[in-house]
């Protein structure tokens, strides 16, 4: 006996379809119809264009920190979770779906009590980084800033430490046949790094490493050695920071293995015996030079 095959009579198709466009036309209305009364509140208000402006740029910046704030934090997913029950909340008041709509808005009565205990790790953060909070720098400043610091953070330990160090920072003339004799790295400078290289057992420390704009480019780098007569006291790694800054408008950190005194090299001069107090103020003076002249004047 054929089993018979049940096919759905077109009138029920068409009743279903007509039920799924009067949703839509439901949610469009109702979409346009809170759009109509947002742009009417605004006008009856008298704002002018300027402080329509600064207010959305306002509120711009506000969720940019805010994003910036949660970025990377379980809070993400939790914020994600509540905009994607917020979109079927107000879907189901588009729809008129009373009771899915009746059980939201009692949930969403339970979040609005909740949520500072939800983000309290997040809202404590926020409010430690607003109390913080001090004059904004320009990034290029604090760049500059952390990059000075780290060198003399690592000088400072490397000459307590009695670790021999050359360390090589670019300015205008090129230093690629000396960067090319070395390991290259391409790293963002560090403190840790810096000392790591330099450490008795490290492959790397013996050499020059080669900063320009707060990148480490090399280490294990051979330096050019000074033809002229120096003193005997004078070792291999002070003859060939001397030979570098004769030869380059480079700066160059040198620190001694025997007696851990710090010297720094430049046009052909080695200032020696420098304290990190000092080696700080040369840095500023060839990092931040516009800078460092306003705060003398």
């Amino acid at each position: 006996m054929a089993h018979a095959t049940l096919v759905p009579h077109s009138n029920e198709l068409s009743i279903d379809m007509d039920i799924f466009s009067k949703w839509i036309a439901d949610a469009v209305l109702f979409i346009e119809h809170s759009a109509q009364g947002f742009w009417e509140n605004l006008l009856l208000m008298n704002f002018s264009p300027a402080q329509v402006i600064i207010d959305i740029l306002l509120v711009s910046v506000l969720f940019y920190y805010i994003f910036l704030l949660l970025k990377g934090t379980r809070a993400v997913n939790i914020l994600v979770g509540l905009v994607i029950i917020g979109f079927v909340f107000a879907l189901s008041r588009a729809l008129q779906l009373v009771t899915l709509g009746w059980i939201l808005d009692r949930f969403f009565t339970v979040v609005l009590v909740a949520i500072p205990v939800i983000f309290q790790q997040e809202l404590r953060m926020a409010l430690e980084r607003i109390g913080l909070t001090k004059i904004p720098l320009s990034q290029k400043e604090k760049e500059l800033t952390a990059q000075i610091n780290n060198i003399v953070e690592s000088c400072d330990y490397m000459s307590k430490q009695k670790i021999g160090a050359l360390i090589v920072l670019k300015n205008s003339i090129t230093l690629k046949e000396y960067v090319d004799t070395g390991i290259p790295l391409n790293a963002k400078i560090s403190k840790e790094l810096i000392i790591s290289i330099f450490m008795n057992r490290s492959p790397l420390h013996d050499g020059a490493i080669i900063i320009n704009d707060g990148i480490l480019l090399a280490a294990s780098c051979v330096l050019p050695h000074s033809f002229k007569s120096y003193p005997q006291a004078f070792g291999t790694r002070h003859k060939a920071a001397l030979g570098l800054s004769e030869n380059s408008d480079a700066k160059v950190i040198v620190i001694s293995e025997e007696k851990g005194t710090i010297s720094y090299a430049q046009n052909g001069h080695l200032d020696q015996g420098i304290s990190p107090h000092r080696l700080q103020t040369l840095l500023t003076e060839f990092l931040k030079p516009q800078r460092h002249k306003k705060k003398k004047a």
